[in-house]
């Protein structure tokens, strides 16, 4: 009997000891600090830094601006990523602001902002495309670190912020030469699997905006998967694209709908107190059509029709000319719905996509 008792009791003692060391490794993991590139966030801490992009063969170097604040308390890790375009700059004003306003001593979670994904085409001034390999950041994806720059920024991004993220938010706005209107949220309605899809889909609401931008089709593996978002969600991960703003605009008409907006997200993954203002009947497109110019030539917009107007199929947007003015093609639409893209300035090459509309239920292409 004696001998079961001291059994008994060296039993409770290991028992004791192994909730003592789970107890303890909660508690850590509750404050352990999140790593990024070589640095190491303590928790209720803000880093302001950057990430460096490897150095390649072409002798380009370049960073990353990025802020972390890593919250106090244990939650989800958010990456919101501006800048992916080098002229798309109410994103990059937004994540300015945006930094300023959190604390992390009193955030759920890890909030991790690029401020500039793309310094070449930034500084550069350039649009689309990188000013050192002419290629397009948002069709790099999952980059490569033996690459130009442009794709080792690509792997960087996927490697050291998309990775670690849990949710992630990829923020436009129209570029240089583009009107966009209205401002809206998008997501992946087929990539990723039902569960990527459906907090996705929680993402675009909660962000706040009135139009909601549905994307088709899926991908096969994350090579195929080349935009921002869609190789977040191929890898698994719940993410989405905003379009907020046009024609290199620093109007707050079109930066404070993306800090709300990612504060109405933080407050849907309980990172920060209060309730997300959500929109009451969101317009959702699911369906686009889109024109491209076959010619090189000077684009002339319409007065008559401005991006966020509603259109009939065979409305006149525009026309074409060559560099001597000779008409050479009328732009009209293909289809009704709303006018989500319209180019805004004269430059235009031959496959450059000049129309974006996104086709409503309710309206007739007759």
């Amino acid at each position: 009997m004696r001998h079961i008792s001291i059994t008994t009791a060296l039993l409770f003692i290991l028992v004791a000891e192994v909730l003592a060391q789970d107890d303890e490794l909660i508690t850590n993991n509750a404050n352990a600090a999140f790593e990024i590139g070589d640095v190491f966030v303590s928790a209720g801490e803000t880093y302001r830094g950057e990430l460096k992009v490897p150095n390649g063969d072409d002798g380009i170097d370049s960073f990353i601006p990025i802020t972390v604040h890593h919250g106090a308390n244990p939650g989800p890790v958010l990456s919101l990523i501006a800048g992916i375009h080098g002229s798309e700059y109410s994103p990059i004003l937004a994540m300015q602001e945006l930094a300023e306003l959190i604390d992390p001593s009193q955030m759920s979670g890890t909030l991790v902002i690029v401020h500039i994904a793309n310094m070449p085409a930034f500084t550069g001034r350039t649009i689309y495309f990188g000013p050192n390999d002419l290629k397009n950041l948002n069709r790099s994806f999952p980059g490569d670190i033996n690459g130009t720059i442009t794709e080792r920024i690509a792997f960087t991004l996927k490697n050291e912020v998309m990775m670690r993220a849990d949710y992630l938010v990829d923020i436009h706005s129209g570029d240089a030469n583009e009107s966009l209107r209205p401002s809206y949220s998008a997501y992946y309605a087929e990539a990723g699997g039902n569960k990527v899809v459906e907090e996705s889909r929680r993402l675009a609401v909660a962000f706040g905006l009135e139009t909601i931008v549905q994307f088709a089709g899926s991908y096969d593996s994350i090579e195929d998967a080349i935009y921002t978002s869609a190789q977040a969600v191929t890898l698994g991960i719940p993410a989405i694209d905003i379009e907020s703003g046009e024609l290199g605009s620093i109007d707050d008409q079109y930066i404070d709908p993306i800090t709300v907006g990612a504060l109405n997200i933080m407050r849907e993954l309980d990172m920060i107190t209060g309730g997300p203002e959500l929109p009451v009947n969101p317009l959702v497109i699911s369906d686009r059509t889109r024109v491209f110019s076959n010619h090189d030539g000077i684009f002339y917009a319409d007065p008559k029709v401005k991006a966020g107007d509603y259109i009939t199929a065979g409305t006149r947007l525009g026309l074409i000319t060559d560099y001597h003015g000779k008409e050479l093609e009328t732009i009209s639409a293909p289809s009704a719905g709303v006018l989500l893209i319209l180019f805004g300035t004269p430059p235009v090459n031959k496959g450059d996509n000049v129309v974006v509309i996104g086709r409503l239920p309710a309206y007739s292409d007759e």
